[in-house]
This record gives structure tokens, sequence and C-alpha cells, in this order.
């Protein structure tokens, strides 16, 4: 795993024809990154949410924590430079979004968080504009509105099912504009981060300040936790799934691919990640696939595609491209 970026695919494509090995990292990055939302599903529903953030994000970042040392990390200078950006990113990224994440991921069907979390990077697009950094063009309007109504015909569809159930669907619908939100604001902040302290490095700060800013909650959520004792093991597995595969390997994995393939590639093939979570969705969990949801999805997955297209040929590194920084996180979402 590398403390970067490397360079396109175009001169090992040409050079050597088709890179394999490219696409089998692409592929299982793509496999990985969708089985975020329902091993989060498997563990929220027995672990407590206050203490799953302390467990993924301390132990994933100390799993990395050796080889961003070896690659050269300076957490020091991190620290001293960039100390209160650091705490900003890690609050964004841990207590504030995988409390959003996790509650909804209780509440909501697995395709509804693989859904609605694909519009994080028109989230990072908009905070972009807000900061200056990016100019929201006429050309990409169509794509943004088209993936707001996705998104809207997800979240109204439990509406107008009514029942407990629909509004407890809701409500975790409502809980995952939070959780998208946040993502966006955490991959928004880091960018000037990772240009001047490197990917990794701030990948690891982030994760391991982030569990430490969730230890508060962990404490003052403890005395409502269930005993963890009778927690069954597929909660136990699917939290270690969480950590150890979809953090950890599924980040591996996307950087290989980045180092191999060009981000417009990349970008393409992760779209894909939503739809193989809704498949786990109705695999694992026998989620139903409504009209409003095909609809919901064609919508917010084409204006994606649209908007991503419109900035990539403008310029391929864009702040709409951040979920595919090989350090923003996961491809598909927290």
């Amino acid at each position: 795993m590398a403390d970067g970026v490397g360079g396109g695919s175009g001169s090992v494509e040409s050079a050597r024809g088709v890179d394999t090995r490219a696409y089998v990292y692409l592929a299982l990055m793509v496999l990985i990154g969708s089985s975020t939302a329902p091993s989060a599903k498997f563990a929220v529903k027995e672990l407590p949410a206050g203490l799953l953030p302390v467990i993924r994000f301390g132990v994933a970042g100390l799993c990395l924590l050796p080889i961003a040392l070896r690659r050269g990390g300076d957490f020091s200078r991190l620290c001293r430079e960039d100390g209160w950006r650091l705490v900003l990113c890690a609050f964004c990224c841990v207590p504030l979004n995988q409390t959003f994440f996790l509650n909804a991921a209780r509440l909501t069907p697995t395709s509804h968080v693989a859904l609605i979390y694909a519009a994080v990077p028109l989230v990072v697009l908009f905070l972009s504009a807000a900061l200056g950094q990016e100019r929201i063009l006429a050309s990409r309007l169509g794509g943004i509105l088209a993936s707001v109504a996705g998104v809207g015909v997800i979240g109204l569809d439990s509406l107008w099912r009514g029942g407990s159930a629909a509004r407890a669907t809701l409500q975790g619908d409502l809980l995952l504009i939070g959780a998208v939100v946040s993502w966006g604001a955490y991959l928004t902040a880091s960018k000037p981060l990772i240009a001047r302290h490197g990917p990794l490095t701030v990948l690891v700060a982030t994760f391991l300040v982030g569990a430490a800013l969730h230890v508060p909650i962990a404490v003052v959520t403890a005395p409502y936790w269930q005993p963890l004792s009778s927690a069954s093991a597929s909660a136990w597995k699917g939290l270690a799934f969480l950590t150890l595969v979809a953090t950890v390997v599924g980040l591996a994995f996307q950087n290989l691919a980045l180092q191999r393939l060009d981000a417009s590639q990349v970008a393409t093939f992760s779209n894909a990640g939503p739809i193989l979570t809704v498949t786990w969705g109705v695999w694992l969990f026998g989620e139903s696939v409504t009209p409003a949801l095909v609809v919901g999805a064609a919508l917010t997955l084409g204006g994606i595609v649209w908007a991503s297209e419109k900035v990539s040929a403008a310029n391929p590194r864009l702040p709409l491209d951040f979920r595919r920084d090989p350090l923003c996180g996961p491809v598909n979402g927290s």
C-alpha cells in the first residue's frame, strides 16, 4: 500500500496490453466496499453503536500505523502544523458520521444505505463550491438534480407505504442524510491535509484521533448497552469483517487499483458498488426491491455518472472524485 497515488494506467496498458491484475484489484475493491453496509447491519443489531466506532477505527488505525511509519509518515509534523484541522476531520469522520451511519443502518434497509450514500460526491461538490474550491457549472446541474430526486424518491417511498416499519425506515433515511453530509465534510476538509502530509499518514491519524474522540460517547452511552456477552457470533463476525476486511483490506485494494488504473476508470467501476450492496441486502436480509427503489436508484446513480463525466471532462481530479481518492475512506460509504 503506497502513501500516495501512483500514475494512471495508460503506460502500463499500452505497453503490456490489458493489466489483468489491476482489474482484479478493482473487482475486489468494489466487492469488499459493497459489503460495508451489510456488515455494519449485522454488527449494530446486537452490539452498541456507541462502542463500534472505537473498535472499528481504533483497530483499523493500529493495523495501518506500522505501514504508515515504514513509509515515512511524519505524525508529529501533521499534529504540529495542522492539529486543529486533523481534529475537525477526525470528528466528522468518526463520532459525527458514525453516530448517524450506525443508527441509520439499524433502522433502514442496506439498499437505502448504499444508494443514499452514493450522493456523497455531490455533497463534496457543494461544500467545495461554498469554500471557493470549485464552481458548480450549469452542465452538471441536471445530474445533481437527478441524484437529489432519486434520494427523495427512496425516502418518500417509506412515507407513502405507512406503518411503524415504514416510519422507522424513513427515520433511518433521514439519519443517512446526516451521515452523507458529515462524510462529505470529512472528505472536503481532509483534502489539504492529504496534499501536505500524504494520504496514508492522514488516514491513520484520522482513524486514531477519531476513535479517541468517540471514547466519551462510548462512556456516556455505556449504561444503556446490552451485555456484550449476549451478542451472537454473527454480530462479532460482522464487526470483525467491517474492521479488518471492509476498512483495512478494502482500502488496500483501492490503493492498488488506483496505482495501476486512471482515476476515471476506478470511478466508473465504483458506481457498481451500490448495486452490489442492494444484492447483499436481498440475499442476506430478505429485503424487497420495490419499483420506487428501482426508480430512485436509476435517478441517483445516473445523475452521479452524469455529473462525474462532466467534471472528468474538465479535470479528472476535481473534488467530486474524493470518494475514489485512495485514502478518503472505503469506496461505498463510511
